[in-house]
């Protein structure tokens, strides 16, 4: 049992005691009052869009909770695609119906043929410079799908590691083209997490074995790891964030290499597709509240690790705290069983095995 599953059985036990939607009612932010939305303090009035801004970004200035920016991005409906926005738009707050919102006066340049300038790309929600490193150079594949997956034999002297001077050999279906090399990181539900080493251009394919040059070579390669197709950065670049499925489930690895999750990591949840989680879904990390002992003089923390205590709380009087939300995460990327999102809020730091629950916007 790894240790992060003791002190979830206090979880586990509180969401029985207390309905889901209990449970998410403490934990929700409180960025509306009476329907209103609130504004955070010093909102500018004015701001003008400039090349390298996110959505995200503009929403920091104008809201606490960013996550409701399209409660305030109520541009005129006539105009196509409010949510796109360009470097050189003017925004101007303003109140309609006692509400705030930004009205978007597009910025056009005439070019001296008298023809308007076609505009730059709309700013994305989140930097793809940022997440394009972490999610491209990750993957999580099932069990069955590494099964049939081309893997790394080594060179010809059959060393657990390569150095990239001599040719690479190969087993598993290929063809003649440069693939991207993984190397698996951490084991997680049902497969792996993966993460890119280098690339391997197959120069020679005898069938039941190829031979490749290995190149932009990352990290130490080793025998045993796989071959796949590069893709592309795969999340649109507007996301709109919405509530949460009617889903719970844990956080079962990062994009970082770290233990401790912050502000801005990626992280992978055990809910994906066949679950129902879609991209732009926002969920809460919440970490467990402690139980106490307190039938004596003293109250005292119920250690899980320590065996008198994990048997005596079976008849002592205790107390069970409750759950506290640690992080807010939105997500960018769905697979069938898995999916990444990023932590766009964090009260303190958040560890790999926490769980999560709904946020209801």
């Amino acid at each position: 049992m790894t240790k992060w599953q003791l002190p979830a059985i206090a979880l586990i036990g509180f969401l029985l005691v207390s309905p889901l939607h209990v449970v998410m009612a403490q934990s929700e932010t409180q960025q509306t009052k009476g329907n209103i939305l609130q504004l955070r303090e010093g909102a500018p009035q004015e701001y003008v869009v400039k090349k390298g801004d996110t959505l995200w970004d503009i929403s920091e200035l104008y809201l606490n909770d960013p996550w409701y920016w399209p409660e305030l991005w109520r541009i005129n409906e006539g105009v196509a695609n409010p949510h796109l926005i360009y470097p050189g738009d003017r925004l101007l707050l303003v109140w309609v119906d006692g509400k705030p919102q930004l009205t978007r006066k597009a910025h056009k340049t005439l070019l001296p043929e008298g023809q308007v300038k076609s505009k730059d790309n709309p700013i994305p929600t989140f930097s793809r410079d940022m997440l394009a490193p972490l999610l491209t150079e990750h993957r999580v594949l099932t069990a069955e799908v590494l099964e049939n997956t081309p893997q790394i034999l080594g060179d010809n002297r059959g060393a657990p590691r390569v150095n990239g001077m001599l040719p690479v050999f190969i087993k598993g279906d290929v063809e003649k083209t440069t693939y991207s090399a993984f190397t698996p990181v951490e084991p997680i539900e049902g497969g792996e997490l993966l993460r890119y080493v280098g690339d391997v251009t197959v120069t020679y394919n005898a069938g039941e074995l190829a031979e490749g040059e290995l190149s932009r070579i990352q990290r130490e390669i080793r025998r045993g790891d796989y071959l796949l197709a590069s893709q592309p950065l795969n999340i649109p670049d507007v996301i709109v964030p919405e509530s949460g499925g009617q889903l719970d489930g844990q956080i079962i690895a990062s994009l970082n290499n770290r233990k401790e999750q912050g502000p801005y990591d990626v992280v992978v949840l055990n809910r994906g597709r066949q679950h129902g989680v879609e991209v732009g879904q926002m969920y809460q990390a919440v970490r467990p509240g402690s139980t106490l002992f307190v039938d004596g003089e003293e109250i005292t923390l119920v250690n899980y690790y320590k065996p008198a205590d994990h048997i005596s709380r079976l008849w002592r009087n205790t107390l069970q705290l409750p759950v506290s939300a640690t992080a807010q995460m939105l997500v960018l990327e769905v697979q069938n069983q898995t999916s990444f999102a990023i932590v766009v809020r964090s009260r303190e730091w958040m560890s790999i095995g926490d769980y999560f629950i709904p946020l209801k916007l």
